[in-house]
């Protein structure tokens, strides 16, 4: 405990109050401004290149203040061109993790292609790893070279620096592992949790004034967390801060920064409480099924969700088989619902028919999708048909649900294929038709579809606000507390799916199912 208490003062001893009210309010003031501003202009259709300029300004102003933070040392004194431009390197490779918002926002406005996307998903257990092991390597390497602009600004040569900076920072496995995996990762978690907190606070708010402070306090512990984090990667080999009594001219400046900052962010909240309002979106069944009410995808569960819930829509699944039967089930492979190494593009009907899934206690049989569509016409239930497609049935799935053209009507389609999709559609032009996103990080590809399913724990507002100018419609799936309803019920989504439709019910619209919104998307 000793060792931790001293490690902890030697910390907060490496540096001054102006330089955390620097980060914790400047920074974020001009972070926080350039960020509404793209976003507005966004907004209004002007999208210039100039603007990724502005954005890495904003990181070269970052590299300044950690270049300058590093020496206790002024800009002008011991100038280095070499020293900032390294650090300037140093926060490009962190600016996916300090500036992610602003990576988000021009890919929601640029997205990727959808071709890179498919792939991306398709692969995403071979690639995702491999891209993150990338970064982790990348981000080891810089936090051993942390020291070297400190160096450089020294006057010591690149090669030199860098070799400083590997010996200054070389420690047992243990100390890597705290200070560049465990640490970090508290950080995050920490934030995680802050918010988590504050949005359960919004349940004891009693009016707009509580909710304004509630805000307002969340975004200053926010960011003077984020500037613990940004000392800590300034404490490696740092020493005691000699300290120096602070000017009136220097308290004025902190005092106009951090009314500047508050002002920001309160006209900012005070513009969304103006704007948002709730809507009550559809209701749709996941897979079929309420409260773990049945088997996924089955017949039973259909007609218990419909009689029990009468959901606006259930969606389902629908694959094909080897010899191109349209069956009703979600998994690829039978692994998980009838422990057999089957895959369902592999196998034919005959065989399919024969085999027992078991869920939540349920048993049934796989339905072929005929069966399925008939039952749901006679309830007068609405579908939401996602088709899943592999490898071997991308050329040929869209061709077998022709047949089912006129009992089609009233339904919705929509495929995790982008290509599937747009065949879908002009295949069955006055259906809806819709593309499922996999994931929320890299932005919606450009595509004439009626609306647009996302994954609710990474959707996020800026995506939102592009789909509805794009005139699409939007669904998030999948909805798992009541909490994360109510956000999206004040981002005016137009259906929520979830396996709990109690979760859906009506959300109130006053202050406190606003200011948790706000909090959720903040």
């Amino acid at each position: 405990m000793n060792s931790i208490r001293q490690q902890l003062t030697h910390f907060f001893s490496t540096f001054s109050l102006n330089s955390f009210l620097l980060l914790s309010f400047g920074l974020p003031f001009l972070t926080e401004g350039l960020f509404l501003f793209l976003r507005q202009s966004f907004l209004n259709n002007s999208y210039h290149s100039f603007y990724r300029l502005l954005f890495f300004a904003l990181i070269f102003l970052y590299s300044l203040v950690f270049n300058q933070l590093q020496t206790h040392e002024t800009f002008q004194k011991n100038f280095s061109l070499a020293s900032v431009f390294i650090s300037f390197i140093f926060w490009l490779l962190l600016s996916p993790i300090f500036f992610f918002r602003f990576y988000q926002l021009f890919l929601v406005w640029q997205p990727l292609p959808a071709q890179i996307l498919s792939f991306l998903f398709l692969y995403r257990w071979k690639v995702l790893p491999a891209i993150i092991l990338l970064y982790l390597i990348i981000l080891y390497l810089l936090y051993r070279s942390i020291l070297t602009p400190r160096y450089l600004k020294e006057g010591h040569p690149l090669k030199t620096g860098i070799q400083l900076s590997w010996t200054k920072t070389k420690n047992s496995v243990i100390k890597h592992v705290i200070f560049f995996l465990i640490l970090p990762a508290a950080f995050l978690l920490t934030n995680f949790l802050l918010k988590g907190a504050f949005i359960a606070a919004t349940q004891i708010l009693t009016g707009s004034v509580t909710a304004m402070l509630l805000l307002l306090l969340h975004r200053v512990l926010q960011n003077m967390l984020w500037a613990l984090f940004f000392l800590y990667l300034l404490a490696a080999d740092k020493k005691r801060r000699i300290t120096t009594s602070r000017t009136k001219i220097s308290s004025t400046w902190l005092r106009l920064m951090i009314l500047a900052c508050l002002s920001l962010y309160f006209f900012h909240y005070e513009a969304i409480y103006h704007t948002q309002r709730a809507t009550e979106p559809l209701t749709i069944s996941h897979r079929g099924v309420t409260n773990r009410n049945g088997l996924q995808n089955s017949l039973a569960a259909l007609k218990k969700t419909h009689t029990t819930s009468q959901p606006d829509f259930i969606e389902m699944d629908v694959q094909e088989t080897v010899d191109h039967q349209l069956v009703v089930i979600h998994d690829e492979d039978l692994k998980t619902l009838a422990h057999k190494n089957l895959r369902i593009d592999e196998t034919t009907w005959s065989e399919l028919k024969e085999i027992s899934l078991k869920e939540n206690g349920y048993t049934s049989k796989i339905s072929l999708f005929s069966d399925y569509l008939a039952a749901a016409n006679r309830l007068n239930q609405r579908l939401l048909i996602e088709l899943k497609v592999t490898a071997k049935t991308k050329k040929t799935i869209v061709q077998r649900l022709l047949p089912f053209k006129n009992q089609l009507t009233d339904h919705q389609l929509q495929s995790m294929d982008l290509n599937t999709a747009n065949q879908m559609k002009k295949n069955f032009p006055i259906i809806k038709v819709g593309y499922i996103l996999p994931f929320n990080l890299l932005g919606s590809p450009k595509n004439t579809l009626d609306f647009i399913n996302i994954e609710a724990q990474t959707a996020h507002s800026d995506l939102i606000q592009y789909l509805r100018q794009q005139k699409q419609e939007i669904y998030v799936w999948s909805i798992d507390s009541k909490q994360q309803a109510a956000a999206f019920h004040f981002q005016r989504v137009h259906g929520l799916l979830s396996d709990d439709l109690s979760m859906l019910s009506a959300v109130p619209d006053d202050i406190r199912s606003r200011t948790a919104s706000i909090l959720y998307f903040d």
